[in-house]
């Protein structure tokens, strides 16, 4: 790790020297900031871009794959860089998360656990943990189903700024000891709760046992038909599961905003370990089920021409992702299609989605 050490002392030292005008950008060497470190750190966040960053997790990889079942973490070593750059070096802990993964993958989901007193974390701002969804196993099809679920998270961004962002990443996690080969696989990065709080001017709220039809009445009819699209019926605001709730500082808003996370449970994504609900009457995933309230139509034609508006964008999306094979994109595009089929027929919504809404 002296190599990195090294580079992360020239960072630190140019950005107490040197100038946004004086930095040179027609040469980058390994030991200069870039452009780009004022540019997505600095001036914005590191959510916005869509190019993967470079990470560098290096931890006893045994150590780790032996506290997985525990509710232990290990020490690791973070560098997270972009091109040539170095935008961050720290020394955090790893802990596995997620009850059935942690049991089920050979290489579960894991939280980045910062020091709390630090106070240049470029990813968290106040906030001292970040969720980090892996590959699971080492078959590529697990990485292409963290893929899809970064996917369905970039689909959400663009029906409402009320959702958790992601950044995907290139991770090396790299065995201290020297004894175990390198693990090279894409995941990503989620916003934590507080920069999301923190974002949209709002603080979180725990309120078990809330009612649907009590959460915001415009957020909650997007995030309903949003998870009826990605085939999504692993979430439950009462219990809380998998859904956030935050209540705007704003004092004319007072229902809580319901904020939808993990989607590796959906048909979009379609993970070979996703078991639907036995009570939901399906057999697959890939069965959708309408799991909203009853709305009048009036109101329901409007959340869905907002999907209307976004066809174009959704397509883009899986189309341009470079990093997905021919087969799973395929397998998105037809979801898409199968879903844009129903809302587009007034006799198909009727019979997949307002028969099927939940009467309260």
């Amino acid at each position: 790790m002296h190599y990195f050490k090294v580079k992360i002392l020239a960072v630190i030292l140019l950005l107490g020297s040197v100038s946004y005008s004086q930095i040179d950008t027609a040469y980058q060497s390994p030991d200069t900031i870039s452009i780009e470190y004022f540019n997505v750190f600095s001036k914005t966040d590191p959510f916005i871009p869509e190019e993967p960053l470079n990470m560098h997790i290096e931890m006893d990889l045994k150590e780790f794959y032996k506290i997985k079942y525990k509710d232990e973490s290990v020490s690791a070593n973070l560098t997270v860089s972009l091109k040539d750059s170095i935008l961050m070096t720290k020394k955090i802990k790893i802990k596995p998360r997620g009850e059935f993964r942690r049991k089920y993958c050979s290489f579960p989901p894991i939280e980045l656990k910062f020091s709390k007193s630090d106070t240049d974390n470029i990813f968290t701002l106040e906030d001292n943990e970040l969720k980090l969804v892996t590959h699971c196993k080492n078959a590529s099809l697990f990485e292409q189903y963290v893929l899809k679920e970064y996917l369905c998270y970039k689909m959400y961004n663009l029906l409402t700024d009320y959702s958790f962002r992601v950044r995907l990443l290139k991770i090396n996690y790299i065995d201290s000891k020297g004894k175990k080969k390198d693990i090279v696989k894409y995941g990503f990065i989620v916003e934590s709760n507080k920069s999301l709080a923190s974002r949209i001017d709002a603080y979180p709220v725990k309120v078990k046992g809330i009612k649907i039809n009590q959460t915001d009445y415009n957020i909650v009819h997007i995030m309903t038909v949003f998870l009826y699209m990605i085939g999504n019926t692993d979430w439950a605001i009462p219990a809380l599961h998998n859904v956030k709730l935050y209540r705007l500082k704003d004092p004319s808003k007072f229902d809580p905003l319901p904020v939808p996370f993990d989607f590796d449970y959906s048909g979009m994504v379609n993970t070979d370990y996703a078991i639907p609900d036995e009570n939901l009457g399906i057999e697959t995933v890939r069965q959708r089920v309408y799991r909203g309230y009853c709305i009048p139509e009036k109101d329901l034609t409007k959340v869905l021409y907002l999907f209307e508006q976004k066809k174009e964008e959704f397509y883009a999306l899986v189309n341009n992702f470079e990093l997905l094979d021919k087969y799973h994109k395929n397998e998105m595009l037809i979801y898409l299609n199968e879903f844009y089929d129903i809302i587009e027929k007034s006799y198909n919504v009727k019979a997949n989605i307002i028969e099927h809404c939940r009467a309260l």
